[in-house]
């Protein structure tokens, strides 16, 4: 027995080594309690100004006081802020957490299990860069969001969406040309990968249709994502075309609707949101080949564009999941629509931030990161002279929380997100700088895809602390 005891207990030293996750779980999930934050400057997440030299009260989940005098508090944890910038937990509008490896590695070699791992990892970095939520617009994304919710693994808090819903020949259909058969067959038969992994799910009519959202509804989905348009990763389906018909799309929006949440649609082009809008989609997902009348219409709608600015960068033309066939396309677009950003600035809508990271963990840290920069670029300037880094900054955080919180009473959040303001959930960052002056201090000052370190060995030191819920996970303080 006394030799059993030796063994389990060297196992879990070499885990706590291996697997730093493990640590976590190992040991019992933080405790919620009370912290105070001395002397920090606030960027409160909506206004363009530092509110300086206040103390932050946090008891349990929620913000309890701010104030610029001092706060007694006693029995609580005092951080002493040293006049650096605390601000809300960034936010993810679009990220694929279980799609982690690229697409010719994960069709023919990999299993379910293979993208779970990876997707505790790449919780865990997302978190350490500053992100406490985010949405995940398609892929098996239950598990990893009710594990982290649990305490058992570090992570942001998940919105899942679960299978992404695509027409036959949608963005969604991932299927090569033999899996799919010439004659209906049903069943399992016509199934590809990407469906038998819960990726995707092909749903053809309201009938199937409203199946498939049920069910993403009936594992915990806290919005539907459909496939309204073609796109650049999907080999059968031109990026100009509309996807789902009316009554299709429809009966999507009725059914989310009837659960008090919503529908995101991945599209693109004024026809297809024209006919969201005509069902009620409320978020447009990339939606960047557009005229500012109909993002017009989706801000007055209260509805959300949220656009992958990389999409429309040079990096585009490196993606590895990118088939060769459409990088000709793909170059024309970038010339034609590289003001977009400051289009959809002018329209009034608004506008979330989203990495649409898909493909490798490194990739993951690469695109949020990029994403940060490369924002700054396309949504300043203009004839409104718009300040790019303030714009991304709200984007970051108090844009998204409000777009989160279209999903009613699916949301896993205990109270308003994305903000630093009395009763909103206490999802704080403490950042030695001032992001308004610098978005360097978010993204380790990374201004290209190529060529910079590896960010899964480079931490964000300039992040500080990072709480989630009044807990906190990072503290490089101490």
């Amino acid at each position: 027995m006394k030799r059993t005891k030796k063994i389990f207990a060297k196992l879990v030293a070499i885990s706590s080594v291996l697997i730093p996750s493990m640590v976590f779980a190992a040991e019992a999930a933080p405790k919620v309690s009370s912290t105070l934050f001395t002397n920090v400057n606030i960027f409160n997440g909506t206004e363009n100004k530092l509110y300086e030299n206040h103390n932050v009260l946090v008891e349990g989940k929620f913000i309890k006081r701010i104030s610029d005098d001092s706060i007694e508090a006693a029995g609580a944890n005092v951080i002493d802020g040293r006049g650096k910038t605390l601000m809300p937990g960034m936010i993810d509008g679009h990220v694929h957490i279980m799609i982690n490896n690229n697409y010719s590695e994960i069709i023919p070699n990999e299993d379910p299990h293979d993208l779970g791992i990876r997707s505790v990892v790449a919780a865990e970095h997302f978190l350490m860069d500053g992100f406490t939520s985010i949405r995940d617009m398609g892929g098996p994304t239950f598990a990893l969001a009710r594990q982290i919710k649990a305490g058992v693994i570090p992570g942001p808090r998940v919105y899942p969406s679960g299978a992404m819903i695509s027409q036959t020949s949608g963005h969604g259909d991932f299927r090569g040309r033999f899996d799919m058969g010439f004659t209906p067959k049903g069943g399992d038969a016509d199934k590809g990968t990407w469906e038998k992994m819960g990726i995707g799910a092909i749903a053809d009519g309201v009938p199937e249709m409203l199946k498939a959202v049920r069910t993403n509804l009936r594992h915990g989905a806290t919005q539907i994502k459909i496939m309204a348009g073609g796109g650049g990763s999907s080999k059968y389906d031109p990026i100009d075309t509309t996807q789902y018909s009316k009554e299709e799309t429809c009966a999507a929006v009725e059914a989310a609707a009837d659960w008090g949440t919503y529908v995101g649609a991945h599209i693109f082009t004024d026809r297809a949101m024209e006919r969201g809008l005509e069902c009620g989609v409320k978020t447009y997902e990339h939606a960047f080949f557009a005229t500012e009348e109909t993002y017009a219409k989706i801000g007055k709608a209260g509805g959300f564009v949220v656009p992958q600015m990389w999409g429309l960068s040079p990096a585009l033309l490196e993606n590895p999941n990118m088939p060769a066939d459409k990088l000709p396309m793909v170059r024309g677009l970038l010339e034609q629509y590289k003001d977009v950003g400051r289009t959809m600035l002018d329209s009034g809508v608004k506008i979330s931030f989203m990495s649409d990271w898909v493909g490798t963990l490194e990739d993951a840290n690469k695109a949020r990161r990029y994403e940060i920069w490369w924002r700054t670029q396309m949504f300043s300037g203009g004839k409104n002279n718009y300040n790019g880094t303030f714009e991304v900054l709200k984007q970051l955080t108090s844009i998204a929380g409000e777009m989160l919180a279209l999903s009613g009473p699916r949301n896993p959040a205990p109270g308003k997100i994305g903000v630093v303001e009395v009763g909103a959930t206490a999802d704080l960052l403490l950042i030695d700088g001032n992001p308004l002056k610098d978005i360097g201090v978010l993204n380790n000052g990374y201004k290209e895809w190529y060529g910079q370190p590896n960010p899964l060995t480079t931490p964000i030191n300039t992040i500080q602390v990072v709480m989630k819920e009044g807990v906190i996970y990072k503290d490089l303080l101490k």
